[in-house]
């Protein structure tokens, strides 16, 4: 396993950190060719500004298969494309048509291609189209990208979508009349694309959602907020849960909720298969893994009697059984794992500033840690593998790497 400290990209972020080897990381950073699979879209969704002035200028919006408008959103499914997982920029081509009509005029809109390139730190995204026989930039694309990982599907959002000059003009003459503007803000815009990443899961992990997670302030860590159930049995035992160091006590839907800050970010792993060293990760034929250290710690007490919980590890998909956990050091032991981590339902998401926002996780209480908390209470207050609450975890977008 290699240290992290040069800057993850983007993708590694998307999905954690992955389990990959050296040439699959290189290929992963690499543009790749886009398979069309279904649910792979495009969605321009109009906004009500723009809904209330087709309708005062008597102008309909309207779609042949395979593209569709279901309300406010006009579909069009993926044809091709070559996209870049890594850093979130390449191109798509869509079918379908559209055609903007009014009484027995029209402007048939298609072949639609969406680009987006990166300079540097900064980036440009637009649509493409031929409005009748001419190709013009249909769509300007600004605003912060947002992407979301949930399975095999990659939704790229955050576009809100402006109408060029050029196009506002053909649609003008084509409908006889003037009812577009130049830079005019029609809505949103999104895509859907299929990745070929694998998560590391618990076998039969159960599907309820867990409790929401406790909020921080934005920054890298890791937030927990206990079920009704166990704060209820933590209660009636007479048992309180007391941050220690950097972790602080938070409010979730009235729920009892811990942050613990990530500790060093130079110290997460990336595992390597057969122990190759991995400096970045994607999706392709990447399995996902994290170890990622914290901060700060929770003490446990009766009123009498306390035990110290430290030193902080969150692992995803990684250890002896290939399950994920969090682990603590008991009153200064070895360290064990108190929380079985499922990841079955993990949503990723990209924060603006190339943060990974990870929700979904539950965490089940491990036999070692109901041992505790039975001891601790005098009777029997949870059951090993009893869902403890919900977790979400915000990776640090900066690392360096170290032989």
């Amino acid at each position: 396993m290699t240290r992290l400290t040069s800057r993850v990209s983007l993708a590694l972020l998307l999905v954690g950190v992955g389990l990959i080897s050296a040439s699959a990381a290189t290929a992963a950073t690499q543009t790749v060719t886009l398979k069309s699979t279904k649910g792979d879209q495009a969605t321009i969704t109009l906004n009500k500004a723009t809904k209330r002035a087709l309708a005062k200028n008597h102008i309909s919006l309207k779609a042949s298969k395979p593209a569709s408008r279901k309300g406010n959103n006009a579909i069009f499914p993926q044809k091709s494309g070559k996209w870049n997982f890594s850093n979130t920029s390449g191109s798509v081509t869509y079918n379908g048509v559209t055609r903007f009509v009014r009484r027995k005029r029209s402007v048939k809109v298609t072949r639609l291609s969406f680009t987006r390139t990166l300079k540097g730190k900064k980036s440009s995204a637009s649509l493409v189209a031929l409005l009748g026989k001419r190709k013009v930039t249909l769509l300007s694309l600004t605003g912060k990208v947002k992407v979301k990982l949930k399975g095999a599907k990659e939704t790229v959002s955050g576009f809100t979508a402006k109408l060029s000059k050029r196009a506002a003009a053909l649609l003008n003459s084509g409908l006889e009349h003037k009812a577009f503007k130049a830079n005019q803000k029609l809505g949103s815009f999104s895509l859907v694309l299929t990745s070929r990443a694998t998560l590391v899961t618990k076998p039969g992990a159960p599907g309820t959602p867990g409790a929401p997670a406790a909020p921080g302030s934005g920054a890298p860590g890791v937030g927990f907020a206990f079920t009704p159930a166990v704060q209820t049995a933590l209660d009636r035992s007479g048992l309180s849960v007391t941050p220690l160091g950097p972790a602080a006590r938070s409010l979730s839907g009235g729920l009892s909720g811990v942050t613990l800050p990530v500790g060093d970010p130079s110290n997460v792993t990336v595992p390597g298969l057969g122990g190759a060293p991995v400096a970045s990760a994607g999706y392709d034929n990447g399995t996902l893994t994290a170890t990622v250290p914290l901060s700060g710690g929770l003490e446990l007490s009766n009123g009498t009697a306390s035990v110290s919980l430290t030193n902080p590890v969150l692992s995803i998909g990684t250890g002896i059984d290939g399950s994920s956990g969090l682990y603590f050091s008991v009153d200064g032991g070895p360290e064990l794992k108190l929380f079985d981590i499922d990841t079955a339902q993990l949503e990723a998401a990209a924060t603006p500033n190339g943060e990974l926002d990870l929700n979904g996780l539950l965490a089940e209480v491990s036999g070692e840690f109901a041992g505790t908390i039975n001891q601790l209470a005098g009777r029997q207050a949870v059951q090993p593998g009893q869902v403890a609450g919900g977790l979400t975890l915000i990776v640090p977008s900066g690392a360096a790497q170290h032989p």
